[in-house]
């Protein structure tokens, strides 16, 4: 980010709330295009569920995260780990709600909450990430796979008989390097 303001990076705190929020929203909603009505009840849904309780869904536990990315300003990016359950599946993660902004994208700040969140993973005895994205967001998904994620399933979503989103499930195995 050479000739930006220095990017910094940390855990959320309750008064970053209505930024992440609306970076949540606007991110998505952004290439929403011609699916407007179906990603903005996805949208709705994800504030009303666990981003309404960041605390209580990603910052009650010792193995789950959510951190903010922060460059001179408001809020640039944005991504959470969960632990996933039952007992049995406890080296698998789950990173949720990753975006960037539109106004700091191609910055290096996705590849920089990427690498906190898989070393954050392997501190905690995880071996696995998941993580689940809309296929309208084709730039995320090729970075994704640049980091070396893979598809493990597709999935139609939105409601029948046309269904217009495709959620592609993208699984990383954790070598244990940092």
């Amino acid at each position: 980010m050479s000739g930006q303001a220095e990017l910094n990076i940390r855990t959320f705190v309750p008064t970053d709330l209505a930024q992440v929020r609306e970076l949540f929203a606007s991110g998505l909603m952004e290439f929403a295009g011609d699916m407007e009505r179906e990603i903005r009840r996805y949208v709705d849904h994800s504030l009303n569920d666990d981003l309404a309780d960041i605390p209580g869904q990603y910052l009650s536990h010792p193995r789950a995260n959510f951190w903010v990315a922060e460059s001179s300003g408001p809020a640039v990016g944005i991504v959470g780990i969960v632990g996933i359950q039952p007992r049995e599946l406890e080296e698998e993660a789950e990173l949720r709600r990753m975006s960037v902004s539109s106004s700091a994208r191609r910055q290096g700040i996705g590849r920089r909450l990427l690498e906190i969140t898989e070393g954050f993973c392997r501190d905690n005895g995880y071996r696995r990430i998941f993580l689940s994205s809309a296929g309208i967001l084709q730039p995320a998904l090729a970075m994704y796979r640049r980091f070396g994620y893979t598809t493990v399933k597709e999935e139609p979503y939105g409601d029948p008989p046309a269904r217009p989103i495709t959620i592609h499930h993208l699984v990383k195995e954790l070598d244990g390097t940092a």
